[in-house]
């Protein structure tokens, strides 16, 4: 990407941040300017890679949790990009390199056989009651898709990889390699898809574990 071709990246990354932020929550426009702008950062090549060569073993497994997360703080907390400051690619790696990388090493390396909940315990859930937890709540609403909306969703020209199949194979700790491999897709093309649905339907799974709408 040459000079010319980087400036006109980062504004159209600059562009579709503004518009998220200047639509109200849940708008169809906001989280359409969201979905793009998390499509775009994925597919740029040019997010950093945080102590690459230590964590052998590890790393990607590290790597795509943090990864996740910084895709759902950014869909979530988007006001929080301030344009003056630099652009949003700056703004992004900043956060990954200094924030997420670091939390998602403690949270890989000792929960090896831990389920584990990566949607940021649904941004504000409220407790679960002491007899379910948070993961079985989300795992009873994901098996059960009550209105048949994950399910219906899918990579295209694969039917079977649906976002519900994906989703239940985040919970149960499955990396993006295991995932990948499963399906004979790439990496990139299951994790765009996957962090594309997540944003459209993370509000719609907070109202189900909230809700007890299962």
């Amino acid at each position: 990407m040459n000079q010319t071709e980087l400036d006109e990246f980062n504004q159209q990354l600059g562009q579709l941040a503004l518009s998220a932020q200047q639509h109200p929550l849940l708008s169809p426009e906001r989280q359409s300017a969201l979905r793009s702008l998390v499509q775009a950062v994925l597919r740029s090549g040019r997010l950093c890679r945080p102590q690459q060569g230590k964590f052998s073993g590890f790393y990607q497994d590290i790597y795509d949790e943090a990864l996740q997360e910084l895709m759902l703080f950014i869909c979530q907390h988007i006001e929080r990009y301030n344009s003056e400051r630099g652009t949003v690619m700056a703004w992004v790696n900043m956060l990954l390199e200094r924030r997420f990388f670091r939390e998602a090493i403690p949270k890989v390396l000792g929960r090896q056989d831990v389920q584990r909940v990566t949607l940021s315990d649904l941004d504000n859930l409220t407790a679960p009651e002491p007899q379910e937890t948070l993961t079985e709540k989300l795992k009873a609403c994901v098996d059960q898709d009550p209105e048949d909306i994950l399910k219906a969703e899918y990579i295209k020209d694969h039917p079977a990889a649906t976002f519900q199949v994906l989703l239940q194979r985040r919970i149960l700790g499955k990396s993006w390699k295991e995932i990948s491999a499963e399906f004979d897709l790439k990496i990139p093309t299951v994790s765009s898809f996957y962090y594309r649905c997540l944003t459209k339907f993370s509000t719609r799974l907070k109202e189900y574990c909230t809700h007890d709408a299962i």
